[in-house]
């Protein structure tokens, strides 16, 4: 969801046409696809999908694809190399967001319903509180290109789980193999949990859940990424932000 606090940035929504089939690939100056810098980080872009706390893809995601600043990827790059020598990858929930993501976010916090899969992701929080507690902004860094959703997956597990319809899964909190899962390592919480449990700090985890967390953290901020205290899968790169954007997230042509 929300990454850190957005009331000391200063931003300015550009607005870019909605771009054609045709010109699918193109991207504002300063932004690329994080495949073209390294196809091995895996993605699994959940606002692009019915995966998320909305239950339907997001307005202005067009494609399940990672965008990001030029020097993001780059040092996400970097970051990639250092642990795949550990046999560990890095795997992208959300990169670049559309500034109409988070007003599509606005309306579904404001739309009166609390459903069973809201409280997936939202166990004890009502999601009316959700933007007061810093857990969501109608105005995201991730809007600039500079912020990220991201956890490690360990490359020699069996990450082959997937999602059964059919299937009544447990909230976000509950233990891995209760919850969605995810083909990544045990954080403790799943992706996008509004809960105590999802503070980069929590003290209810269990130490290897937290041990996972430290590494993540430590292997981002060795490339100068900052984290979210909130939300243990939140990364930030000071600077590099600027203006947010709204261009649609369209598919990247091979």
């Amino acid at each position: 969801m929300q990454g850190h606090s957005v009331k000391s940035i200063r931003i300015a929504i550009v607005l870019i046409g909605t771009f054609s089939a045709a010109h699918a690939q193109s991207l504002p100056g300063g932004f690329v696809y994080l495949r073209d810098i390294d196809p091995s980080i895996i993605q699994d872009i959940r606002y692009a999908t019915s995966n998320n706390f909305l239950g339907r893809p997001l307005a202005g995601y067009g494609a399940g694809e990672c965008v990001v600043k030029r020097e993001v990827g780059l040092r996400l790059k970097a970051v990639q190399q250092e642990l795949a020598a550990q046999n560990l990858s890095l795997k992208m929930f959300d990169c670049y967001r559309p500034a109409r993501a988070s007003l599509d976010m606005v309306r579904w916090s404001q739309n009166g319903h609390e459903s069973a899969a809201d409280r997936r992701y939202n166990p004890r929080i009502a999601k009316t509180e959700l933007f007061r507690l810093g857990y969501i902004a109608s105005r995201s860094q991730h809007s600039t290109g500079a912020a990220l959703d991201l956890t490690l997956v360990d490359l020699k597990a069996d990450n082959s789980a997937r999602i059964d319809p059919a299937k009544s899964y447990a909230d976000c909190t509950a233990p891995v193999a209760a919850r969605l899962p995810e083909g990544s390592v045990d954080m403790g919480t799943g992706y996008d949990c509004t809960d105590e449990k999802g503070h980069t700090a929590a003290p209810s985890i269990t130490a290897e859940q937290r041990a996972w967390r430290k590494r993540l953290v430590a292997a981002m901020a060795r490339q100068g990424f900052v984290n979210y205290s909130k939300e243990w899968w939140h990364f930030s790169l000071p600077g590099a932000g600027g203006a947010a954007y709204d261009f649609p997230i369209q598919p990247r042509r091979n």
